[in-house]
């Protein structure tokens, strides 16, 4: 069931809110029943029984898996002045904080929703924590010390979720039949006064939980993204603890707990004092850390990029002729010869720091040792395009579906050719006035039978005689070598083929210690310090890619190759979804863009960058957008992909110049601005453009009262009942970060 929207357009990209987004059925217990009814005759007197059947709607309770989380903010184990900002997590599923209710009711019969608009709390909620409430504020017995525990009631001052085994007890949420409280799950036990302090009250619970809908295209890296865009989003009602001089650093500790259990406390303040309990045991479903202090946010590292070419960042020390290849791309790395002898060899990876123009000539190699190279400055071998084509072998020989796809249209296309070059000779061999009659489709067998009619059809007037043809191996042989390399059976490539080429094109599958061979591509030195936020910047090398495609294509011999390997390189094969992706997608970086097809083929540079950055793995989904030399729009992204937790593979059709870094909007994050010890919220206008009108946040120990901040926000002139409203109020507005990328990188070096 989804609720009214509020939108907001943040260019390039629309952010929808939604207040709620409720399952078809909530997790619990249902009888499902079945009546028969059946006019007899009067004399019938039998009865038909009810069938019953009772069933259990599952939902996560007290575990949650781990890939149910697409983003925290702030990032776990980030450094960076969040002091203003509300933390928050971001799940893939829309409907996952509505899937249960606090009291275990039925969303329709919940104590824990409110009409005019109709909303439903959510079962779950965020707490902060700073270290020193962790260490019990200098209490040694109320220290916060997460573990495993069981739900059983202890008996002693520990309130436990009131979560009933006693499936007739019709006040408490219930078990499932394979749930035990006696099991220990991950939980926290918290002193009751700092519970009360930090938690959300019961009318602040409605606006904890929304959802977004957010754009999903090729400039976004979407290996994480399900559920067609949709987010539901949790927010923290409390803002991080900041030291008071602001000087020192104060480490963060937010948990995901469950609320569910605890809904006579929420119906009665005074519940668990008058139960004579002064602490309460909550299930933590997830829990990450942070730190207040100077560091790191998204802004702050857009601008710390360090921008390369793509090569090994060496120290000042090192030997000039290492430098000199260093500079060439390449990297030493351990090597065993056929022979077993250990040593060392040059390898580069398809990313070149320099532009080098493609061999005009396509080469096919027919194993790996053709495709070694020996540096006579260094004496040392270059493994480079070797590897490339053994990789392609073995990556093609790894699918049986396109290993097979492969050599059934090699055989097909070797029919082809016998046929064509039979059709050729029977061409020559039979009369010219009677080819005329020949059609082109028809079959060897036909034509031969339409002759020898017409020849031994003694009313027919057709007395030419056939045309001698030689028959010689060699003139036979260069009859069907001719027709191979004029095409062949190209035209009829299946797709199973295609599609896996193309997408190898693109280096999909390729594994990545391949495409960054060390760790130095992606660092910068500043002095005697290494920083990982780096920015290398590449070009294709196409004779790498030529490598590993003729490798793939080596597991069966042809005279195809040539002419295939040449239709590839040009991009004719691109994956059919990445076709679609792009006919069908709208292109529009701050509003210029038109719906713009994909090329039929690639001609020109392709070019891209490795982003190494905590903007990967803090803000997954950042949007990127580039332009080429000539200030254009680069139309045609061919692959934005993050390939390891922090970093991002981004290639484009074209040079790129400029590069656009976009916050994501499914993880944005809502804050404040600090005056003095008061804090303000600048309000917005339905259009989502930041306005004049302000209002004044009293937050004692950084904690909200959300009912209040709405209240004020409708006085104000714009009225707020929903989750969703108050989270586009209360959203920051995202980072747009443009990199202008100098053109260190114009010239190829002399070889």
């Amino acid at each position: 069931m989804m609720a009214t929207e509020q939108t907001i357009l943040q260019a390039p990209e629309q952010l929808a809110f939604i207040h709620e987004s409720l399952p078809q059925l909530v997790a619990g217990e249902y009888t499902v029943t079945a009546d028969l009814s059946v006019e007899v005759a009067k004399q019938f007197n039998g009865d038909f029984e009810t069938a019953v059947k009772k069933v259990w709607v599952g939902a996560p309770r007290f575990i949650l898996e781990e890939a149910a989380i697409y983003s925290l903010y702030p990032p776990r184990d980030i450094t960076g002045r969040f002091e203003t900002t509300l933390p928050q997590i971001v799940f893939r599923r829309r409907t996952l904080p509505w899937e249960r209710t606090i009291d275990g009711e039925l969303h329709d019969n919940t104590a824990f929703r409110q009409q005019a608009p109709l909303r439903h709390a959510p079962w779950m909620a965020l707490l902060l924590l700073s270290e020193d409430e962790m260490k019990g504020l200098g209490k040694p017995e109320d220290a916060i010390l997460p573990g495993k525990k069981s739900l059983k009631d202890p008996g002693g001052n520990v309130f436990v979720p009131e979560i009933s085994a006693d499936l007739t007890n019709g006040n408490n949420p219930k078990l499932a039949p394979w749930e035990d409280v006696n099991t220990a799950y991950d939980v926290i036990d918290i002193p009751l006064p700092l519970f009360k302090r930090i938690a959300p009250k019961k009318e602040d619970l409605y606006y904890l939980a929304h959802v977004r809908k957010v754009q999903v295209d090729e400039n976004k890296e979407r290996a994480d993204i399900e559920d067609d865009g949709y987010f539901s989003t949790l927010m923290c009602n409390r803002l991080p603890v900041r030291a008071a001089d602001q000087s020192s650093a104060v480490r963060n500790t937010v948990f995901l707990v469950s609320l569910e259990g605890y809904h006579n406390y929420f119906r009665d303040n005074q519940y668990i004092e008058k139960k004579g309990r002064n602490k309460v045991r909550l299930v933590v479903l997830q829990s990450w850390s942070f730190t207040v202090a100077a560091g790191k946010n998204f802004l702050e590292l857009c601008e710390g990029l360090h921008v390369s070419p793509f090569k090994m960042n060496y120290p000042a020390n090192t030997n000039e002729v290492l430098k000199k290849s260093y500079d060439y791309g390449y990297t030493l790395l351990p090597h065993i010869t056929q022979n077993g002898v250990q040593t060392y060899s040059w390898y580069r990876g398809p990313f070149n720091p320099n532009f080098l123009p493609a061999n005009p000539v396509t080469k096919i190699y027919k194993s790996a040792s053709e495709a070694l190279r020996f540096d006579q400055l260094t004496g040392l071998t270059d493994v480079s395009y070797a590897t490339a084509w053994q990789l392609g072998r073995l990556l093609a020989l790894k699918d049986k579906t396109f290993s097979t796809a492969l050599y059934q249209w090699k055989l097909q296309g070797k029919r082809k050719v016998v046929q064509t070059a039979s059709r050729q000779q029977i061409t020559k061999l039979l009369p010219a006035a009677f080819n005329e009659h020949i059609e082109a489709t028809a079959s060897l067998e036909d034509t031969m039978k339409d002759f020898l009619a017409t020849w031994y059809n003694t009313g027919s007037n057709f007395d030419k005689s056939p045309v001698p043809f030689s028959n010689q191996p060699e003139a036979v042989q260069q009859q069907l070598n001719n027709i191979a390399t004029a095409g062949g059976a190209l035209h009829e490539i299946p797709a199973a083929v295609t599609d896996w080429l193309g997408r190898l094109f693109l280096l999909e599958g390729v594994p990545i210690n391949y495409l960054i061979p060390h760790e130095n591509y992606l660092i910068s030195r500043e002095g005697g310090a290494i920083a990982k936020e780096a920015v290398g910047l590449f070009y294709i090398d196409y004779d790498w890619i030529e490598a590993l495609l003729g490798g793939a294509l080596g597991i069966v011999t042809t005279e195809d190759s040539t002419a295939l390997l040449n239709m590839l390189k040009e991009g004719r094969f691109l994956p059919a979804n990445l076709m679609t992706n792009k006919a069908n997608s709208r292109f529009i970086p701050s509003g210029e863009g038109e719906e713009v097809p994909l090329p039929q083929s690639i001609k020109g540079h392709i070019t891209g960058f490795f982003l190494r950055s905590q903007l990967v793995s803090g803000w997954k989904g950042i949007k990127v957008f580039a332009k080429d030399e000539k200030g254009s729009w680069m139309q045609h992204p061919l692959r934005i992909e993050r390939i390891a937790d922090d970093i991002q593979l981004c290639v484009f059709a074209g040079k790129v110049q400029q590069l656009l870094f976009i916050q994501p909007p499914e993880g944005m994050h809502f804050g404040v601005d600090a005056i003095g010890n008061n804090y303000q919220k600048a309000l917005r206008d339905q259009s989502g453009n930041v306005g004049k009108s302000t209002i004044t946040l009293q937050c004692p120990d950084g904690v909200f009262d959300f009912q209040s901040v709405a209240t004020s926000i409708t006085a104000q002139g714009t009225k707020v009942l929903t989750s969703a409203e108050l989270a586009f109020q209360m959203l920051e507005s995202p980072v747009i970060y443009t990199l202008n990328i100098f053109d260190n990188w114009n010239t190829s070096p002399q070889l």
